[in-house]
This record gives C-alpha cells, structure tokens and sequence, in this order.
C-alpha cells in the first residue's frame, strides 16, 4: 500500500449528525491514503462511537461545543485516530471499566440483555490495536490506534 503523507485536522461543531460529517471526512483523506475499504469500514464504527460518546457524556447532547478531529499515520504505520472534547472528562477508572467489559450478546428472551449502553468501548477495543484516554486540563483526548497493514 503505497501512502502519501499527510494528516487530516479539523473542530466541529458537536450535534446529533457531527460523527456522520466526521466519518465522511476521514473516509475521504483515508482513501486518499488508499487504505481499505475494510479498514475504513472498522474505524469509521470505532469513530462514531468515540464521538458520539463525546456529544452524549462529556457534552450531555449540547450543540455547537467543540469536537477537536485528527487522522494520521505514525511512523509505526499504525492510523492514529484522535477525537477531543472540552466537556466533562472521564476518569481513568470509568475508561477501564469501559473498555474491560464483557460484550453480552442480546437474547431475546432476557429484556436485561438488551441494553446498547456499555457495548461500543468493548467493540472499539476489538476493532482496533489500541484506544487511550487522556485529559488535560479542560481536553479529554480519545485516542484510538490501528495497524494499517491488517
């Protein structure tokens, strides 16, 4: 896979649809990078869930509060994802319990299984090489990382 070098950085604007205008953006600087489709189809889920974990927790569905994006390659040729808020920050305790649950699988026949709250950390983290939390100051930094030759 043959890469130009770049990076992909923006703020936006939080909202019920900013995910969408953000997976849109990164689907187009990734294929210009010429990765995957698959690969752009795994992160572009882990994205959504990050930001919209942003728009509901740390902006508590607050409009027009600044969601910070970036996209690049390391020089590990890992994709970094990187998806900021300046809302109310999680702690490390909250984002370990997070990303150390156990996905439950809906049964249709146990109302208690079918709860979608709790779930997207746990698949971000199948997804994806790495997801890192991160807050300084007023910025919480969620930082997810991919291998790009998977």
């Amino acid at each position: 896979m043959e890469r130009v070098s770049g990076c992909f950085s923006k703020q936006y604007q939080s909202s019920s649809e900013v995910s969408r205008y953000i997976a849109e953006d990164m689907q187009r600087f990734l294929n210009s990078q010429s990765v995957s489709n698959e690969m752009i189809e795994q992160v572009e889920l882990c994205l959504v869930e990050v930001v919209n974990n942003a728009y509901e927790h740390a902006y508590q569905y607050s409009d027009e509060l600044p969601i910070d994006f970036s996209c690049f390659f390391n020089s590990e040729d890992e994709l970094v994802i990187e998806v900021s808020d300046y809302g109310k920050a999680m702690s490390q305790e909250e984002f370990s319990r997070a990303v150390q649950g156990e996905f439950i699988e809906p049964d249709p026949d146990d109302p208690e299984t079918w709860t979608t709250s709790g779930r997207g950390f746990i698949i971000v983290v199948q997804l994806t090489d790495g997801l890192e939390y991160n807050s300084v100051g007023d910025k919480n930094t969620f930082k997810i990382l991919k291998r790009a030759n998977q």
